[in-house]
């Protein structure tokens, strides 16, 4: 396994050679990308955001992509406009999902996690196969732009079957209440902190009741 900086170009030939058709990452933009080659199992989260430390050395321009799987003990996150892409060649398994801001993400695999939150951004998510989660919170009119397998989960959804319809493969939702799954101090008055939820993401708490 070894990690390194490729051009727009390089990217482009991996994905092809991968079988990805050009609908899936034609709306990346152009630049240089760190990629790692071969699964990456990292003990921690992973900032898409412009300061914050990643896992690897080599400093990247538009984002990251990983020929591989991509598991993660902490969350994949992001808070600030100017995010960094991750493009994963295979499955994603995470402790959290957040997104807010701009960034764009491709998973050819399946992904998991605990929790997934997204408020509306100027973004491109899509999961080719499936998507799963104990909760999902798709705020402010945020819709994944695709998804090819089953979605699953307890799930918050502002536009659900309405202006904003989750289309999937096939969707498996939870009977179970997110405010009975989610640990009490993420909640305020029934409702989900958003920034509160971030820091347990990031400081490595528990988000989910035992």
């Amino acid at each position: 396994m070894s990690t390194r900086t490729v051009t727009w170009d390089e990217a482009v030939a991996l994905f092809e050679e991968r079988g990805l058709s050009e609908e899936i990452w034609q709306n990346l933009y152009e630049g240089e990308y760190v990629l790692h080659t071969g699964s990456a199992d990292i003990d921690g989260g992973f900032p898409l955001n412009d300061g914050e430390d990643h896992p690897w050395e080599e400093e990247r321009d538009i984002g990251y992509i990983v020929d591989g799987d991509l598991t993660l003990s902490g969350p994949l996150y992001d808070f600030d406009d100017g995010a960094a892409a991750l493009v994963v060649l295979g499955n994603l398994k995470v402790k959290a999902l957040h997104t807010t801001c701009d960034s764009k993400i491709i998973v050819t695999g399946h992904t998991t996690a605990e929790v997934i939150y997204a408020e509306y951004s100027d973004k491109y998510l899509v999961f080719a196969g499936d998507l799963r989660a104990t909760v999902q919170l798709w705020l402010s009119e945020s819709t994944p732009d695709h998804i090819g397998g089953t979605f699953a989960g307890s799930l918050v959804h502002m536009g659900y079957d309405r202006d904003y319809p989750i289309e999937a493969g096939k969707v498996e939702l939870s009977p179970v209440p997110f405010s009975e799954l989610l640990v009490p101090e993420v909640l305020e008055d029934g409702e989900v902190d958003s920034e509160a939820l971030l820091d347990r993401m990031t400081s490595g708490e528990p988000l989910l009741r035992s």
